[in-house]
Protein backbone atom coordinates (compact mmCIF):
# COMPACT_ATOMS: atom_id res chain seq x y z
CA UNK A 1 0.00 0.00 0.00
CA UNK A 2 2.66 2.22 0.93
CA UNK A 3 4.27 2.05 -2.68
CA UNK A 4 0.48 3.39 -4.23
CA UNK A 5 0.76 6.39 -1.49
CA UNK A 6 4.34 6.98 -2.67
CA UNK A 7 3.81 6.94 -6.48
CA UNK A 8 0.90 9.04 -6.19
CA UNK A 9 2.65 11.50 -4.15
CA UNK A 10 5.35 11.72 -6.61
CA UNK A 11 3.00 12.04 -9.76
CA UNK A 12 1.37 15.23 -8.00
CA UNK A 13 4.83 16.36 -7.03
CA UNK A 14 5.57 15.86 -11.18
CA UNK A 15 2.56 18.45 -11.58
CA UNK A 16 3.38 20.39 -9.12
CA UNK A 17 7.26 21.32 -10.43
CA UNK A 18 5.02 21.47 -14.10
CA UNK A 19 3.22 24.18 -12.91
CA UNK A 20 6.06 25.85 -10.71
CA UNK A 21 8.06 26.21 -14.39
CA UNK A 22 5.30 27.36 -15.72
CA UNK A 23 4.98 31.91 -16.29
CA UNK A 24 1.88 31.53 -14.55
CA UNK A 25 2.40 29.67 -11.56
CA UNK A 26 0.90 27.07 -9.70
CA UNK A 27 -1.84 28.98 -7.80
CA UNK A 28 -3.10 30.72 -11.15
CA UNK A 29 -3.18 27.58 -13.12
CA UNK A 30 -5.06 26.21 -10.57
CA UNK A 31 -7.59 29.07 -10.35
CA UNK A 32 -7.88 28.76 -14.20
CA UNK A 33 -8.60 25.20 -14.34
CA UNK A 34 -11.28 26.09 -10.97
CA UNK A 35 -12.70 28.68 -13.20
CA UNK A 36 -12.87 27.46 -16.35
CA UNK A 37 -15.71 24.81 -15.09
CA UNK A 38 -17.67 27.45 -14.34
CA UNK A 39 -17.55 31.63 -12.49
CA UNK A 40 -16.02 30.87 -9.04
CA UNK A 41 -15.74 32.86 -6.16
CA UNK A 42 -12.71 33.99 -4.24
CA UNK A 43 -13.44 31.89 -1.45
CA UNK A 44 -14.65 28.99 -3.30
CA UNK A 45 -11.75 28.85 -4.91
CA UNK A 46 -9.21 29.12 -2.10
CA UNK A 47 -11.27 26.11 -1.14
CA UNK A 48 -10.72 24.19 -3.65
CA UNK A 49 -7.35 24.36 -4.05
CA UNK A 50 -6.89 24.59 -0.55
CA UNK A 51 -4.75 28.00 -0.09
CA UNK A 52 -5.04 31.02 1.98
CA UNK A 53 -7.65 33.73 0.10
CA UNK A 54 -4.49 36.45 0.03
CA UNK A 55 -2.82 33.79 -2.71
CA UNK A 56 -6.13 33.98 -4.71
CA UNK A 57 -6.64 37.54 -4.45
CA UNK A 58 -2.75 38.42 -5.87
CA UNK A 59 -3.57 35.63 -8.31
CA UNK A 60 -6.75 36.88 -9.66
CA UNK A 61 -4.96 40.39 -9.96
CA UNK A 62 -2.10 39.16 -12.01
CA UNK A 63 -4.79 36.87 -14.11
CA UNK A 64 -6.59 40.30 -14.61
CA UNK A 65 -3.82 42.26 -15.60
CA UNK A 66 -2.77 39.61 -17.79
CA UNK A 67 -6.51 39.41 -19.36
CA UNK A 68 -6.77 35.71 -18.36
CA UNK A 69 -9.81 36.04 -16.02
CA UNK A 70 -12.11 38.80 -15.43
CA UNK A 71 -14.18 39.61 -12.56
CA UNK A 72 -17.97 39.29 -12.60
CA UNK A 73 -19.81 41.51 -10.32
CA UNK A 74 -22.42 40.19 -8.14
CA UNK A 75 -25.71 42.80 -8.75
CA UNK A 76 -27.24 41.27 -5.16
CA UNK A 77 -23.38 42.53 -3.22
CA UNK A 78 -21.97 45.21 -5.49
CA UNK A 79 -18.45 44.17 -3.08
CA UNK A 80 -19.01 40.62 -4.15
CA UNK A 81 -17.57 38.64 -7.65
CA UNK A 82 -16.38 35.88 -9.12
CA UNK A 83 -13.77 35.17 -11.42
CA UNK A 84 -14.14 34.28 -14.83
CA UNK A 85 -12.13 32.83 -17.40
CA UNK A 86 -11.49 35.00 -20.73
CA UNK A 87 -10.60 32.87 -23.88
CA UNK A 88 -7.44 33.91 -23.75
CA UNK A 89 -7.27 32.62 -20.25
CA UNK A 90 -8.69 28.79 -21.43
CA UNK A 91 -6.05 29.05 -24.05
CA UNK A 92 -3.42 29.60 -21.68
CA UNK A 93 -4.93 26.96 -19.92
CA UNK A 94 -5.03 24.59 -22.66
CA UNK A 95 -1.45 25.23 -23.54
CA UNK A 96 -0.08 24.34 -19.97
CA UNK A 97 -2.18 21.07 -20.34
CA UNK A 98 -1.62 19.77 -23.66
CA UNK A 99 2.33 20.36 -22.52
CA UNK A 100 1.77 18.07 -19.46
CA UNK A 101 0.02 15.80 -21.21
CA UNK A 102 2.60 15.19 -24.04
CA UNK A 103 4.79 14.50 -21.26
CA UNK A 104 2.62 11.74 -20.18
CA UNK A 105 2.38 10.49 -23.46
CA UNK A 106 6.14 9.89 -24.14
CA UNK A 107 6.08 7.92 -21.16
CA UNK A 108 3.25 5.84 -21.61
CA UNK A 109 4.35 5.16 -25.06
CA UNK A 110 4.92 1.48 -24.51
CA UNK A 111 1.71 0.63 -23.23
CA UNK A 112 -0.79 -0.61 -25.21
CA UNK A 113 -4.37 1.24 -25.51
CA UNK A 114 -6.01 -1.45 -23.14
CA UNK A 115 -3.42 -1.04 -20.70
CA UNK A 116 -4.04 2.81 -20.47
CA UNK A 117 -7.61 2.91 -20.20
CA UNK A 118 -7.06 -0.15 -17.44
CA UNK A 119 -4.96 2.11 -15.70
CA UNK A 120 -7.07 5.31 -16.05
CA UNK A 121 -10.57 3.44 -14.89
CA UNK A 122 -8.51 1.99 -11.57
CA UNK A 123 -6.52 4.96 -10.69
CA UNK A 124 -9.88 7.07 -11.12
CA UNK A 125 -11.92 4.61 -8.61
CA UNK A 126 -8.99 5.10 -6.47
CA UNK A 127 -8.90 9.26 -6.09
CA UNK A 128 -12.88 9.06 -6.12
CA UNK A 129 -12.50 6.93 -3.03
CA UNK A 130 -10.00 8.87 -1.30
CA UNK A 131 -11.96 11.97 -1.86
CA UNK A 132 -14.83 10.48 -0.96
CA UNK A 133 -12.90 9.90 2.46
CA UNK A 134 -11.50 13.07 2.56
CA UNK A 135 -12.26 14.93 5.98
CA UNK A 136 -13.67 18.74 6.15
CA UNK A 137 -11.13 21.56 6.91
CA UNK A 138 -11.59 22.32 10.72
CA UNK A 139 -13.55 25.68 11.06
CA UNK A 140 -11.34 28.63 10.79
CA UNK A 141 -8.12 27.08 9.47
CA UNK A 142 -9.16 27.28 5.58
CA UNK A 143 -7.95 23.66 5.27
CA UNK A 144 -4.33 25.41 6.55
CA UNK A 145 -2.48 23.60 8.82
CA UNK A 146 -4.99 23.10 11.14
CA UNK A 147 -2.20 21.64 14.01
CA UNK A 148 -0.95 24.91 14.62
CA UNK A 149 -2.43 27.27 17.66
CA UNK A 150 -5.32 29.67 16.03
CA UNK A 151 -2.68 32.93 16.97
CA UNK A 152 0.26 31.26 14.90
CA UNK A 153 -2.09 31.39 11.59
Amino acid sequence: MWSIVRHLYLVAQVHRRAAARSPLGPVSLGLLNVAAQAPVTPKAAAAALDVPAQSITRAVGELVEAGLVARVGDRADGRSYAIDVTEEGRAARDRFRDELTARFVQHLAGWSDDEIVTFAGQLSRLVAALSADLPEPAPGTGGRRPWRPADER
